[in-house]
């Protein structure tokens, strides 16, 4: 769990210093793209990432703001958009986590300015959402 939490702070770190945190476009100005039926953020983009199986993960800020994830069966077909859930106003970062590419985080900006985060475990399960001190630890939330 140690080297767990230590991986953890070390994505956190490293996405600050890649400027996670830019803020959101005002509203009024946003664009929406269509990605499998799923309406996002154009401006967001959509963030993917392949296991060593072939399996393709993607994943998009749509226009209610929570996060959305649709991912490829072993035959190629898609499975569907489904929420994560939460509400951000930045793209989506994906982190990976002790070297191994089934485990890792995605990781956004939230409603509050906080960073937040959620962590895919080997076996395919996620998180809740958490929110990320290590990033900005004066941020609305933080002690």
């Amino acid at each position: 769990m140690r080297r767990f939490k230590s991986a953890l702070a070390a994505v956190a770190a490293l996405a600050a210093f890649a400027g996670v945190g830019v803020a959101a476009a005002p509203a009024q100005a946003a664009t929406y793209c269509t990605n499998k039926s799923q309406k996002f953020f154009c401006e967001y983009g959509i963030s993917t990432t392949k296991f060593p199986d072939g399996t393709k993960e993607e994943f998009v800020v749509g226009a209610d703001h929570a996060v959305w994830t649709n991912w490829t069966y072993t035959d190629g077909s898609w499975n569907g958009w489904v929420s994560m859930g939460g509400w951000v106003k930045s793209g989506i970062e994906i982190g990976y986590l002790q070297d191994n590419p089934y485990n890792f985080t995605i990781a956004a900006i939230g409603s509050d300015d906080n960073y937040w985060f959620r962590v895919r475990y080997t076996n395919g399960s996620w998180s809740n959402w958490q929110v990320s001190c290590n990033v900005n630890p004066n941020g609305p939330g933080c002690p």
